[in-house]
């Protein structure tokens, strides 16, 4: 923990020297910092984050994106320094209706604001929360992104990418997950369950990369698009597990995963509903077609004996979705309603049905901005309802005081993100 607060008190150091220099260099950016308690675990958490953009022009048609991130938190602090995008972009070159892209970047597909099924070629850190900051949150791909304006109205876009890259999950959580599933299935304990993991990441290059094309335009009055993406799932599953029973009820299991193979075919709408001024729908469809995958598993039982087992993980093609509408009321009040059917951690057989709510009412200065963000499962009844406020005292500043609340028994997701207070604090330059 020590080391953790020696890290953040450097990230601020840092920051108080740079900052003066960013503004004579162009450089732009923001410095954040938070703090949360967690009443169910009684435990603390806190960090630090300095975001540094750089996007010079280098010709007439060419632009430089470079972006970085200094970050410390003391839960999932996969990297203290993160490249979030380095890439050089192009416009109207070759050839004045083609754009592109090349380098490490963030891939957005889908029209919704929040858990789209369309969006999955930036892998995400594993998070619980559902403040905006973390629905945004993607690890950059290497790619090739090139879009061919064929007219005024439709585009065709291509993503070429020759390196994989999966979520980030802490292995306790990819344990947590495993074990609940091998304890519904075989009438385990999953409190005394030691679980050792192997991955095999699946052989992706420049011969067998990850690609993806999408054409969008409009329809009437509605952007819609369609694609196909051709890659792998971002989470590992289980193919090979041996389960070894002991007397006394606890269990050491050994599992080989790797990452199956799926090609996503999507829809996206978004537009006004006429005669309701204000209000936008968005809906995104995803048809799965995942490889098939079994999980063969082989229980050597206490009493000397051993039973075979064979789990469909993947056996056929399902659906994800999310549709929903917002509306902005004249005294700039705002409204989020959206269904959907499956979250980025749910696949298959696994996936649920969902509501996410959200409101945000600002003060007539725009000082302050109370909020309330609300997720319920409508399969088992787990929820998390997130209030709290945006201040402003001055420009460029926010702080932000909330109180998340989350109801429900493992192993919902939902049910385990606890009850949380935080406080953060954050500043753009």
């Amino acid at each position: 923990m020590m080391k953790g607060i020696l890290f953040s008190i450097s990230i601020m150091i840092i920051i108080l020297v740079f900052t003066p220099f960013s503004f004579a260099a162009d450089i732009y950016g923001e410095v954040s910092a938070y703090g949360n308690y967690a009443f169910d675990t009684e435990g603390f958490g806190y960090g630090t984050k300095l975001q540094l953009k750089y996007n010079p022009s280098l010709s007439d048609d060419y632009y430089l994106m470079a972006d970085v991130s200094l970050k410390y938190q003391s839960e999932n602090n996969y990297s203290p320094i993160r490249l979030n995008e380095l890439y050089i972009q192009g416009f109207s070159t070759p050839s004045e209706d083609i754009d592109y892209k090349v380098g490490y970047m963030h891939l957005t597909w889908g029209a919704s604001d929040a858990f789209s099924p369309i969006d999955n070629i930036n892998p995400r850190p594993f998070s619980q929360s559902i403040s905006q900051d973390a629905l945004d949150e993607k690890i950059p791909v290497l790619a090739l992104n090139v879009e061919w304006y064929m007219n005024p109205t439709w585009s065709l876009e291509f993503v070429y990418q020759p390196e994989f890259q999966s979520n980030y999950r802490p292995d306790q959580i990819d344990n947590l997950f495993l074990g609940y599933q091998l304890a519904s299935m075989l009438d385990l304990n999953p409190q005394v369950m030691q679980i050792d993991t192997i991955q095999h990441l699946p052989e992706v290059g420049f011969l067998n990369p990850v690609w993806g094309v999408r054409a969008r335009g409009n329809v009437g009055s509605v952007d819609t698009a369609f694609s196909f993406l051709k890659g792998y799932y971002l989470n590992a599953y289980p193919y090979r597990t041996d389960i070894t029973v002991n007397p006394d009820g606890s269990s050491l299991v050994q599992t080989e995963m790797g990452y199956p193979e799926r090609s996503v075919l999507g829809a996206e709408f978004q537009g006004e509903i006429p005669g309701i001024a204000g209000v936008t729908f968005r809906a995104d469809f995803a048809l799965f077609i995942p490889e098939k995958w079994t999980n063969q598993i082989t229980t050597h039982n206490a009493d000397g004996t051993t039973n075979f087992t064979t789990v469909d993980v993947f056996d056929e093609m399902y659906w994800k979705a999310s549709v929903g509408a917002d509306y902005t009321a004249s005294d700039n009040s705002y409204y989020n309603l959206i269904y959907l059917l499956g979250n980025p951690y749910e696949e298959g057989k696994d996936i649920n049905s969902y509501l996410f709510f959200r409101l945000e009412k600002p003060s007539p200065d725009s000082k302050w901005k109370p909020f309330l963000n609300s997720i319920l499962n409508l399969n088992d009844g787990s929820m998390i309802n997130v209030i709290g406020t945006d201040y402003n005292p001055k420009e460029n500043w926010t702080i932000t005081l909330s109180y998340s609340i989350s109801s429900g028994a493992p192993p919902s997701l939902l049910a385990m993100a606890g009850d949380t207070l935080s406080l953060s604090v954050k500043h753009v330059f």
